[in-house]
């Protein structure tokens, strides 16, 4: 049963944590110089600055989304124990708040009194369009169940 729609969903959950990792929380423009944060860190254009920009709440989300890709791939693999399906997707979206919140104090953190110059980054959305993803997987888990138990029902 890998070949359903909630298969898709968590694949493209999955994606989106990946994208996570790799685009901008945010960006600061301080004069010249244009200073993007992402969750390992900020950095000036190109280069990466190690050291004060790095908060433990930029490497708890960093980690979250680490923990998040493991456990999606894991709930895809559950495809015959569909409940247990359920209920590592209701942890999933739990862990995506934590990292969603992690991420927001990470990035006020970093753009400490300087709200003029700062804007957020698409990376944001992400685990926010995931959450709806992973409830959009239950929901199709869910309808999959009531199907095997209707068909129980008739033989």
């Amino acid at each position: 049963m890998v070949q359903r729609i909630q298969t898709v969903y968590l694949f493209l959950v999955l994606v989106f944590t990946l994208l996570f990792l790799f685009f901008p929380l945010g960006s600061l423009e301080l004069g010249a110089t244009f200073y993007v944060i992402k969750t390992w860190g900020v950095s000036p254009e190109s280069e990466q600055i190690l050291g004060d920009y790095i908060n433990v709440l930029g490497m708890i989300s960093l980690m979250l989304a680490f923990v998040v890709m493991i456990l999606t791939v894991y709930i895809t693999l559950q495809y015959k124990n569909r409940m247990l399906q359920i209920k590592l997707g209701k942890i999933n979206i739990l862990i995506h708040m934590v990292m969603v919140v992690s991420a927001f104090f990470y990035i006020d953190s970093v753009k400490k009194g300087l709200e003029d110059f700062f804007s957020y980054g698409v990376a944001i959305l992400f685990p926010l369009l995931s959450m709806i993803l992973i409830l959009m997987a239950n929901r199709a888990i869910k309808k999959d169940e009531e199907l095997v138990r209707s068909a129980d029902r008739l033989r």
